[in-house]
């Protein structure tokens, strides 16, 4: 007696475990299903569930076995007869999600692209539009944004107007060719990661950083890709070489307890309404009951007049209001937290869980402590010039400067886009 395997059933049942996200389960129905398809000499689908079996490999972190699996399904389907413009357009899609799996970002923009181009052919315009994103996502990941402008443009000008896909792709190379050519003080949003909500907001409180450095503001973890550069980073600025020593700085960066603390002993010192002179009295009479040295009274001091140097400067340049002012430079150690939480996940030193939680942390304390995007500005840019510009108003202080400008004036900023708080 034969008995008829129920291929649909199969593929059904491949499909749901996919959309749960159970990519070890899906893989191996994938593999019974492309089995069962073959032994019914239906090749064309064979090929499919094949190069799906691939990519649920590829997604259940087994790079090594897609990219076995996908040779497989290359063979069966070189000996498909022509035209077979639909079964090799779901190929060339699946193919490019594993070999973007496996870091080969190049090769699977390209298969992205002729799965469009497929789809195209067999007048599937739908999945058409899909592979064209994806293929245009993947050009900016290999290229980067500069590089990205003129196949992002090649690609778009196949892509018919007036679809969601050339809507998705004409964003992607707008934002493209926004980036002046340079590699920092830009803003770059990746359009996989979050733009919206309480993560997007907290992700935000980092963007001073990630403007000056042109990385994605709201990529939490692997911007680049290459661990080896935040492993240096981590070792050479912040001497974290390991998961322990990561904790230790992310913990002391929450508890607001990297920046020099004389800075905040001498703001916590100047009352509302508090002229220079009744703040340098202010200063003076915490130094007389801690019994504070003369040398520590003058620091403390010199420190105050340094201040209001800074903040005489920032309302000149648009970084405080007219009558503002810091009351705190804690926001330096809650953005660079942010920071430390990308640095620390993509160096494998936390996982994803640790570093979503320090970046919610940063964002709740940084509320707590200022009232707006601009106060903690201009609370992050004070800590940052007492820290490394020394009075001096000099590169640290135009790069810090020109950040905020982006981050408060580019209509593509978070900071205009995300309610503080």
């Amino acid at each position: 007696m034969t008995f008829q395997v129920d291929t649909g059933a199969l593929l059904d049942r491949a499909r749901k475990y996919e959309r749960q996200g159970r990519a070890e389960e899906a893989a191996a129905a994938f593999a019974e299903a492309a089995g069962a398809l073959e032994a019914r000499a239906d090749w064309p689908s064979a090929v499919a569930a094949r190069a799906r079996h691939a990519r649920a490999l590829a997604s259940a972190g087994r790079a090594d076995e897609a990219l076995r699996a996908l040779d497989a399904a290359e063979r069966a389907a070189s000996g498909l007869p022509e035209p077979s413009a639909g079964p090799r357009a779901v190929l060339d899609g699946q193919a490019a999600h594993v070999l973007a799996a496996a870091g080969r970002t190049g090769d699977a923009a390209r298969r992205a692209w002729a799965s469009m181009a497929g789809f195209r052919a067999a007048g599937d315009h739908k999945r058409a539009d899909v592979a064209a994103v994806h293929a245009a996502k993947l050009i900016v990941r290999d290229a980067g944004g500069r590089g990205a402008v003129a196949p992002l443009r090649d690609l778009l000008a196949r892509i018919p107007p007036g679809g969601d896909g050339h809507r998705q792709v004409a964003a992607l190379l707008d934002e493209a060719e926004r980036r002046p050519d340079r590699d920092h003080d830009v803003i770059v949003t990746d359009p996989d990661r979050p733009v919206w909500g309480r993560l997007a907001a907290a992700l935000a409180v980092g963007a001073h950083l990630a403007v000056g450095n042109g990385v994605a503001w709201n990529h939490p973890g692997a911007a680049d890709e290459r661990p080896e550069r935040d492993r240096e980073l981590l070792e050479r600025d912040w001497g974290v070489t390991d998961p322990g020593s990561w904790r230790s700085a992310t913990d002391t960066l929450l508890a607001a307890e990297n920046c020099d603390p004389a800075i905040q002993v001498v703001l916590d010192r100047r009352g509302r309404g508090t002229g220079p002179d009744a703040w340098r009295d202010g200063i003076a009479a915490w130094c007389r009951e801690r019994d504070a040295s003369d040398g520590t009274t003058r620091a403390l001091l010199d420190l105050s007049a340094e201040i209001l140097r800074y903040e005489a400067r920032f309302r000149a340049d648009g970084l405080l209001a007219p009558d503002g002012r810091v009351d705190s430079v804690f926001g330096y150690d809650f953005g660079r937290a942010v920071n430390m939480a990308r640095w620390g996940l993509n160096a494998g030193y936390c996982s994803a869980e640790d570093a979503e939680t320090c970046v919610l942390k940063a964002g709740l304390f940084a509320n707590r402590v200022y009232g707006s995007w601009r106060e903690f500005s201009a609370g992050y840019t004070l800590g940052r010039m007492l820290r490394f510009d020394g009075g001096e108003f000099g590169e640290w202080y135009d790069r810090s400067l020109t950040a905020h400008r982006i981050l408060t004036q580019d209509p593509a900023s978070p900071w205009r886009r995300l309610a503080w708080g």
